[in-house]
């Protein structure tokens, strides 16, 4: 049901197929990351600002179009949508469009316009991010055998192997125990997560290349690496079970000495 009185402002051409004419105040969530809808949206007047993972992708203003991803391709959104001021909101349905093309030519050409800026707008964040993501990128080269983790070192950073001739040493108490030789491999991440001291010391066999990343950006990494978090997934567990193997032995043998 469209509100009349909401006709009365903004542009009746935009308002006169839509199902309802919805007014949010400052500040108020529009559409969920995540949410799925068989709606579209226009503004009418105000601003509404567009993030993904909490970060500002752009800011619309009148007559620009947002929730056409979820409404056609019929996915969930993958954004959110917060009124940035007093906004005022038309919802169509996605057989609106078919009559927006056909007999609203004004209103189409706008919602291409309002497309093109939203790319021109994503597309320049998403180059922001890279550049910042590139200054923050620290790479550091070894020799051979130079020592890259010491074992008990208390240290945070988390390390991706990049390049090397002959792959890294893993040794504890000077004994050869593995070694890493797969690019793209993550190491000393869970010293890392848990805050512990380094359990064992890695070094360089040959020249290596190794990516450096902060602890603070462990979220950024495992969103930008899901393998990091399966595999810090996959060793929580694993030493989980053997917690779980050790503390059902020594409760056996409680139950033997009594």
């Amino acid at each position: 049901m469209v509100d009349e009185e909401g006709l009365k402002e903004g542009h009746p051409e935009d308002a006169a197929t839509a199902l309802e004419i919805r007014t949010y105040g400052e500040d108020k969530e529009i559409i969920a990351e995540g949410d799925h809808s068989g709606h579209f949206c226009v503004v009418l007047n105000g601003n509404v600002k567009i993030t993904r993972h909490g970060r500002q992708l752009c800011v619309l203003g009148e007559r620009d179009v947002f929730g056409l991803e979820s409404c056609f391709l019929n996915q969930p959104s993958s954004v959110s949508a917060r009124s940035l001021d007093n906004t005022r909101i038309a919802i169509y349905d996605r057989d609106a469009i078919e009559f927006i093309l056909y007999e609203r030519p004004q209103m189409s050409k706008g919602i291409l316009l309002s497309i093109l800026g939203q790319l021109t707008q994503t597309c320049q964040a998403a180059v922001r991010e890279a550049a910042v993501k590139a200054e923050n990128v620290d790479m550091r080269f070894y020799g051979d055998n130079e020592v890259i983790i010491e074992e008990g070192a208390r240290e945070t950073d988390i390390f991706k192997l990049i390049s090397t001739e002959q792959g890294l040493v893993v040794s504890k108490s000077g004994n050869e125990i593995g070694r890493i030789i797969t690019p793209g491999e993550f190491f000393g991440e869970m010293a890392s997560l848990l805050n512990q001291k380094r359990s064992a010391t890695i070094t360089s066999k040959g020249s290596s290349v190794v990516q450096v990343y902060s602890a603070d950006n462990l979220q950024d990494m495992i969103e930008d690496h899901p393998e990091l978090a399966k595999r810090i997934i996959r060793t929580l567990g694993k030493r989980l079970a053997q917690a779980i193997k050790k503390i059902s032995g020594l409760q056996k043998e409680l139950r033997e000495e009594s």
